[in-house]
Order: structure tokens, then C-alpha cells, then sequence
């Protein structure tokens, strides 16, 4: 495959030019050299063109610049650029942002390592507060169902054309999430959604107390992002509500439980003798998520002693060996990312409470009897992820083990990476590689 030509599209308007500067600057630092800007501006001064070739005239031949005469959002800036690109993959950046120097070099690499790519791209990303880089948002390969409860991807895509052209033009009619509705649409029509575990995006932000016009902001984002992802559940058959979280950062996405009926023969509830649930309606709960038709099975979170977590799903190692999530964190504490506390895809739940689909469940032919403990429900969870469904683990469903004993033995390992050594090999995709794995996982590097 030949090397991408890349269409870097900014849309202006508000501008800070000693911020917008700073963004031109890390474009020009760009290691690889095979791209296009595109600036769309809607400023009502020239400000933005004079800045272009007044001070960055190495980079002036790659710049097109066109004002625009309606302010139509951001949304229809961005289809404007698609429109006149000449590139084969779209870069959307913010306008006070900054590229890691290696960003584009990355995406290429990436491209180049597929015959026919067609996924859209996006990576790790921090915050740029002044001239500090602060809260790095290490993230999972791509989580559908954590998507749906925030916009944990950003706004920092690369888009190939020809899935542009398949997708069609951005919403217009969409304020703030225009791109979370492509990455919507994207993903409810099994679109590629690709992953770097780098940090590539530098996002501008500060870190003043929101003011009450900002919070008024804020929650028109939330609302509005909620309201396309219970629009394309309700496309796909599944009923749901939602509400803002207080945080103002996600909302919260409440299935619909009144098709549960306790004794339907459409999914296995499973739990151990020596399991203790602590919430009401759990089976309900668990069922309304289990009513999506792409979730095969669905686990719930555990607690421990002393107010601490036991597990909410786990992760595995690029040698098999499978670690609790968040294990040993306090429960009361802000988790990594928020995460304990998020329904979201994982590699595989706690088998002492959990339920599957029916139907999965025979057309895997159940668990493999050769494995053993936690083996065999990673390896039927591996089985049914390559079957197109997922395994969600949900937390506000609670349970406790009053003592433990399920173990796999050796013996049941090995087979269990004969099986799926390769796959397994790669590390969890929904676990980040910049974080520790271990007992102590979900933590910063060198924060206590």
C-alpha cells in the first residue's frame, strides 16, 4: 500500500491566535511530510490568513483557506472540508490544539500495516493547560458500550475518505456532537473504529471552575450526545432513557426492563451458591442490558472487605494470566477515567454472577469442559467476541464472594493459550498497554 496523503481540516471561529499559532506550529513539526491544511474560517476578521503567511511560510504551499460566509457550526465547516480535500484520510483538529510530532507518522504507519484500510483512527490524548500537559486519558480499544455512556474517543478522528463517501456527510443539524454521531453511525453499521495506544493529541483546556454559562454549556453537550445514542439504540430495536450526570463529563444510558420475564428461556442467570447479590432487581437490570442484540453476556461488579472493590470485570496479560479490575481500590474514590463505576465492554466478567444469552450459549455449545475456573469463562467470552457479540460488565448490580474457590488449574491454562494464544498474545484490547497490568491495575503510573 502507498503512503496516506492526509487532509488536516480546522474549523475557526473565537479564535485565540497566540493558541491558534501554537496549533499551526506542532502541523509544521510534523515528522511526516505527505499532508494538506484546510482552515475554514469563520472569524469576522482576515486575521487567520495574514497569520498563515506571515508566520509560517514553510508550510503556506499546503495551506487552503477559505472563509466561510454562513455560520452553519462546525459540522457543516467539516463537510466542507471533506468536499474540497484532495487527501485520502481526513484529520479533524481543533483550532487551539496541538499534534505530537509524531501523530501523523503513526496514522501511516498504522494504514500501511493493513491491505484495503477503511477504519476510523483515534488515539491516547492529554490536556494542555498553558504550556503544561496534564491527565492523560489512556483509553480502551474501541468500547461500544462505554461510547454510549460518554464520549470517551474526543473529537480527534482520522477519517478515510471512501468511509466518508459510504457514511455520508456529518450531521448539520447537530451543535456539539457531530462527531460522536459519526463514530454513532460508524459503529451501529460495524464500521472499523481503530485504536492507537499513544499519545498523539494534546487537547487545549484549563482548569478554572466552570461559570454558570459554561455549565449551561456543558449540559446541552451531555443532553444532546445522549440523546443520539438513545436514538440509535432505538434504531437497533432497543428501548432506553437517560439522564446527565452531575459530573457534566457523561450521562447515564437506563435500559428498558419491561421485557424481562423471570422465567424465560431466552438467557441462563448464573451464580454461584457462595455469591451474595447486594442491590434489588439485579436479573432485571442485568436482562435490560443482555436485551441488545450484539451482548452475549453480561457480569456485574463485586466488593470486598473494608469498603473495596473485588473486581468489576477483568483483564488479562499477553501470557493468559487474567487480573480483577480495580481490584483492591476504594470503592467511595474516584476510579481511573470514572471507569469502575461505567457499564463497558470487557474482555471477560466474574463467572460467579453473571448472565448469558441462550442463543450464544448454544451456538457455542456452551463452556469448554477442558478448561477450568476463570479459563472457561474468558474462553467462551473470546469465542462469542469472535462471533461479532459482547461481554459488559454492569456496576450499579452488586455482589460478594463469602469465600473463594474458583481456581484454574495449570493444565487448563495451557490448552487455554493453545486455543487462543495468538489473540491472547496481543494483550486485552479493552485494557490500555501504558497502564500497568497486574493486581494493581487502573492506576496512573507513579500515583499512589
Amino acid at each position: 500500500m502507498s503512503d496516506a496523503y492526509f487532509s488536516l481540516v480546522v474549523w475557526t471561529i473565537d479564535t485565540d491566535m497566540d493558541q491558534f499559532k501554537d496549533m499551526l506550529e506542532s502541523i509544521d513539526q510534523q515528522d511526516y511530510r505527505e499532508f494538506e491544511l484546510y482552515i475554514l474560517d469563520n472569524n469576522p476578521s482576515s486575521a487567520i490568513e495574514i497569520t498563515i503567511k506571515e508566520f509560517f511560510p514553510d508550510i503556506v504551499d499546503k495551506v487552503h483557506y477559505r472563509r466561510l460566509k454562513k455560520k452553519s457550526g462546525g459540522a457543516y465547516a467539516y463537510n466542507i472540508g471533506a468536499h474540497f480535500a484532495e487527501g485520502n484520510y481526513l484529520v479533524y483538529i481543533g483550532q487551539h490544539d496541538r499534534l505530537s510530532q509524531g501523530t501523523l507518522s503513526s496514522f501511516n504507519e498504522l494504514i500501511n500495516s493493513r491491505e484495503d484500510f477503511n477504519s476510523i483512527i483515534y488515539s491516547d490524548s492529554d490536556e494542555l493547560i498553558g504550556l503544561d500537559r496534564r491527565n492523560p486519558h489512556f483509553k480502551s480499544d474501541f468500547n461500544k458500550e462505554l461510547l454510549l455512556q460518554t464520549n470517551y474517543i474526543g473529537e480527534f478522528i482520522c477519517l478515510p475518505v471512501s468511509l466518508y463517501r459510504k457514511l455520508g456527510p456529518f450531521n448539520e443539524k447537530a451543535q456539539t456532537a457531530y462527531i460522536y454521531e459519526y463514530l454513532l453511525r460508524a459503529a451501529f453499521k460495524n464500521e472499523g473504529i481503530e485504536h492507537i495506544s499513544s499519545l498523539l493529541y494534546h487537547k487545549r483546556t484549563d482548569d478554572k471552575m466552570l461559570t454558570k454559562e459554561q455549565r449551561k454549556e456543558a449540559e446541552f453537550y451531555c443532553k444532546e450526545h445522549m440523546a443520539l445514542a438513545i436514538e440509535y439504540l432505538r434504531q437497533s430495536g432497543v428501548i432506553a432513557r437517560g439522564r446527565v450526570d452531575a459530573s457534566l463529563k457523561k450521562w447515564h444510558i437506563e435500559y428498558d426492563e419491561t421485557g424481562f420475564r423471570r422465567f424465560s428461556k431466552d438467557y441462563m442467570f448464573l451464580k454461584e451458591d457462595n455469591v451474595r447479590l447486594f442491590t434489588r432487581n439485579n436479573v432485571r437490570k442485568m436482562y435490560a442490558y443482555l436485551s441488545q442484540p450484539d451482548v452475549a453476556v453480561v457480569g456485574v461488579r463485586f466488593i470486598d472487605k473494608g469498603f473495596t472493590l473485588d473486581n468489576v470485570g477483568y483483564i488479562y496479560d499477553s501470557d493468559g494470566a487474567w487480573y480483577p479490575a480495580f481490584h483492591g481500590q476504594k470503592i467511595f474514590r474516584d476510579s481511573y477515567e470514572g471507569l469502575a463505576s461505567m457499564p463497558r465492554d470487557v474482555a471477560m466478567v466474574d463467572s460467579g454472577c453473571c448472565m448469558i444469552d441462550a442463543k450464544v450459549y448454544r451456538m457455542l455449545h456452551g463452556f469448554d469442559t477442558s478448561l477450568s475456573g476463570k479459563d472457561a469463562m474468558l474462553d467462551f467470552c473470546i469465542r462469542a467476541r469472535k462471533k461479532g457479540f459482547r461481554t459488559v460488565v454492569v456496576p450499579k448490580c452488586i455482589a460478594r464472594y463469602k469465600n473463594r474457590d474458583n481456581i484454574s488449574e495449570g493444565a487448563s491454562h495451557d490448552f487455554l493459550m493453545e486455543k487462543h494464544g495468538e489473540l491472547i498474545n496481543k494483550g486485552d484490547s479493552f485494557y490500555n498497554k501504558n497502564l500497568p497490568v497486574g493486581m494493581e491495575n487502573y492506576v496512573l503510573p507513579g500515583v499512589n
